[in-house]
């Protein structure tokens, strides 16, 4: 695979990356499947957001550990000239998943 597409390039991006999944995963699913187990209601969000910085440390520690398999399973998916763009979509995805 090309310097180009090995994602990410550098610690910076690397943060950046972690900041984004984190964000993704902990905004959108954590208080979507409360607010779906609990009914959706303000005081559900609230309750929500007081342990939000606890899983925000756990979800940054599991794509830690998932980088790397996450990024073996990547180039399994995709060909070698697949562009830059398909390559941290999927990497993104299976980050996620």
């Amino acid at each position: 695979m090309a310097f180009s597409l090995k994602l990410p390039r550098n610690r910076v991006e690397f943060s950046w990356f972690i900041l984004i999944i984190s964000v993704i995963s902990v905004n959108v699913i954590v208080p979507l499947i409360t607010c779906f187990e609990m009914g959706f209601s303000w005081r559900t969000w609230q309750q929500t957001l007081t342990v939000l910085p606890m899983i925000w440390g756990v979800v940054a520690a599991l794509v830690l550990l998932t980088h790397r398999p996450a990024d073996q399973v990547t180039r399994k998916l995709l060909a070698r000239d697949d562009s830059f763009r398909a390559n941290m979509i999927v990497n993104c995805l299976v980050n996620v998943l």
